[in-house]
């Protein structure tokens, strides 16, 4: 008997868009505890890219693609929240870029039918990211004040809000031609990432950040220690400007600030398991009643993921690129 087979985009070079290659390859199986999802769209986010340059080690397999939104195919033994033809999004660890993928039950979240599948596949990723950094990396409480660093990529928009919603007194940052699309979707005050942001903070919010969750890294590890409240936290989410940076720990410890970061792609599968549960009862119900809007910056076909890839790299890109199957 043939095995089933998929078509699948798998990343088997390193460098620019164009080196993602299109191919036939074995098609997964529901194992114990798992499900089989047929993909319907995915959204593509940094590590994607990271990935695909040889920053970060390539994906299991071969094939990248953190979350997806899809059609249950079988489930495996021992699944029992899920049947065939249920629809999900999936918080994957890899394997989006497929035409199938297997993932833990518990990775897995029910959609509801108002959300479409290209909306609905720039959240899984976003929402857990949001909602890990703020809540347990960043512990905000409602009433709280939040800097959101990149407030027009894909988590950050979405952190923005969900932020506010948590009661906080959010301020977010992105590029000047940005600042008024962005106050608009996320509601919140939103300054020139370009500008003096801690004379912005100061002169709006004096006493500093109780949170400042942040894209860059490094470089803006200073900055961004400057910016905090006494016994603040601040949490790292990306290093789009590099990893390496220096703090002076002698003034951290007089203000008793924090400095922590995370990658879900680290969290044991029983952890993100439970992460995936708080974010389909906490959040999900926010975006459904569009207290909390995702954006969706352009779609592409699978075929067309070199240009999806191109786009994301975009300067001009706001929200989520999405491929779709």
């Amino acid at each position: 008997m043939t095995a089933p087979t998929m078509r699948a985009v798998v990343v088997d070079a390193v460098g620019g868009p164009d080196t993602l290659t299109q191919a036939v390859v074995a098609r997964p199986a529901a194992g114990e505890g798992e499900v089989l999802v047929r993909v319907r769209a995915v959204g593509v986010n940094n590590v994607d890219v990271l990935q695909r340059r040889g920053v970060v080690p390539a994906p299991r397999g071969g094939i990248g693609g953190l979350e997806c939104v899809g059609e249950v195919a079988e489930v495996g033994a021992g699944v029992e929240r899920f049947s065939p033809g249920d629809r999900v999004g999936v918080l994957l660890r890899s394997g989006g870029y497929a035409e199938f993928v297997n993932a833990p039950e518990g990775a897995c979240i029910s959609l509801p039918e108002t959300l479409d599948d290209v909306t609905a596949a720039t959240l899984p990723e976003a929402l857990a990211t949001s909602w890990w950094n703020l809540v347990h990396r960043g512990r905000l409480k409602a009433g709280e004040r939040l800097l959101v660093h990149g407030v027009s990529g894909g988590v950050g928009v979405l952190a923005a809000q969900v932020g506010r919603a948590l009661g906080a007194d959010v301020v977010g940052t992105a590029s000047a031609s940005k600042v008024d699309r962005c106050r608009a979707v996320c509601g919140v005050d939103v300054l020139d990432h370009a500008g003096d942001v801690a004379a912005a903070v100061g002169a709006g919010l004096p006493g500093g950040m109780d949170v400042v969750l942040d894209n860059q890294g490094g470089p803006a590890l200073e900055a961004n220690l400057g910016l905090l409240a006494p016994l603040g936290r601040l949490v790292v989410v990306g290093t789009q400007a590099g990893g390496p940076g220096t703090v002076d720990l002698a003034a951290m410890m007089r203000r008793g600030v924090e400095v922590s970061s995370s990658s879900l792609g680290m969290l044991e599968t029983s952890v993100r398991s439970r992460l995936c549960a708080e974010v389909a009862r906490e959040v999900l119900p926010l975006v459904e009643a569009g207290v909390v809007t995702p954006v969706v910056d352009t779609v592409f076909p699978l075929r067309d993921i070199a240009a999806a890839h191109r786009r994301f790299d975009d300067s001009a890109k706001f929200g989520k690129v999405v491929v779709t199957l």
